[in-house]
């Protein structure tokens, strides 16, 4: 039988262009700016999204991918009074953007006051860690103008969290990774891996990188965390790893239950499980296409989409067989889709280089230091 939604999360593709050349986008229409979520789109969104049957009462919608900001304030003012006048009075919308935070300035700011937006910068840390891979498409890196939109927001006294990636050069610097992303004072800290995932062919993490040296890295991470004395570091990684070993079931997996995150590219075609699924090239992201906002009378109607039973059955495959064959299932909940497709090439798959940095690795160091005399950590079930 099959278990859908209910909808917790609605990422939406507001542009499938871009103002760095970052190798982190994924995004294959980024050249054209005039690819863009019209308001129009944003509006079959909302009809399809608050169907009561598939509804959480509380619902995060966050604009990712691409660059979020590459479209003005009044487009997401606009948007957002559009989902609002549909909104039922009994639903909760939590708004959220993912930036790179280089064109960040004061209406921007404004904006986010006005609709409590939580604001997520792309910051990979230092400098030379950072412009490594975020860079101007003459070359030039970005990281000084996105030091320039979060001092907007720190004279603003608006909050804000990273999410950074980590390649194999930073595992010998986990200690001043920390110590710089404090610096700036955000809510939280996200460490996301560089994976084979999409169009993204190329990871130093899984070409120079062992498991040992990656829980090198965490511990230095943690290490660094517990040092900040009256600052406390909220690691979201830590938090959803500890989480998880509290509860001592199945972590509810988000992206292998059709419905839990929808997702809608800049066209108003629907997916659902990974995000990044609308990023594949173009003949595999046909795949994942399960049907358009402006054609589809129900949401429901895409679970009847001979593409949705035939990717549904291959990811429960898969989960199937990460619960039979993997100790660290109950820690997971089943991979992600995505990274299984791109590095395995089966969304069949089990064990993964994803599942070893994000899960295993974490999962073993948070264990070692959880079990220490000298603990200094402290976990929140609510993240």
């Amino acid at each position: 039988m099959l278990a859908a939604g209910p909808i917790g999360l609605v990422v939406l593709q507001s542009t499938g262009f871009c103002n760095i050349d970052c190798a982190y986008c994924y995004l294959p229409d980024r050249a054209n700016p005039r690819h863009t979520m019209t308001l129009a789109t944003v509006a079959e969104v909302a009809r399809l999204i608050f169907d009561r049957p598939l509804l959480k009462h509380e619902l995060d919608i966050v604009w990712h991918a691409g660059e979020p900001l590459t479209m003005p304030p009044a487009y997401y003012k606009q948007a957002i009074e559009i989902i609002e006048r549909q909104r039922p009075q009994d639903v909760a919308v939590h708004y959220g953007i993912q930036t790179n935070g280089t064109l960040i300035d004061d209406a921007w700011i404004d904006l986010f006051e006005q609709r409590n937006i939580t604001v997520g910068i792309s910051l990979d840390g230092p400098r030379d860690l950072h412009d490594r891979n975020r860079k101007y498409r003459n070359g030039s890196g970005s990281h000084e103008r996105a030091l320039a939109g979060i001092a907007k927001l720190q004279a603003r006294g608006y909050p804000f969290h990273f999410i950074g990636v980590v390649t194999a050069p930073t595992l010998s610097r986990g200690s001043e990774l920390i110590d710089y992303y404090q610096g700036f004072g955000p809510t939280a800290i996200g460490l996301n891996i560089e994976e084979l995932e999409a169009q993204n062919t190329h990871s130093s993490l899984y070409e120079d990188c062992t498991r040992e040296t990656f829980e090198r890295f965490i511990g230095d991470v943690l290490r660094a965390a517990a040092q900040q004395g009256d600052r406390p570091v909220v690691l979201r990684d830590f938090q959803r790893t500890m989480a998880s070993l509290i509860a001592g079931v199945p972590e509810d997996n988000d992206q292998v239950i059709p419905l839990r995150m929808l997702n809608i590219a800049y066209n108003g075609d629907i997916s659902t499980f990974s995000p990044e699924l609308l990023a594949l090239n173009v003949p595999q992201r046909q795949r994942f296409i399960f049907g358009n906002v402006h054609h589809c009378k129900e949401l429901g109607d895409i679970l009847s989409d001979d593409r949705f039973i035939s990717a549904y059955r291959e990811i429960s495959d898969g989960v199937a067989s990460c619960a039979s064959e993997c100790e660290y299932f109950e820690y997971c909940g089943g991979g992600a889709p995505v990274n299984k497709l791109s590095e395995k090439g089966s969304l069949r798959a089990t064990a993964t280089s994803y599942c070893v940095f994000t899960k295993k690795a974490w999962v073993d160091v948070c264990l070692q230091f959880a079990n220490a005399r000298d603990n200094q950590f402290e976990v929140s079930l609510k993240m």
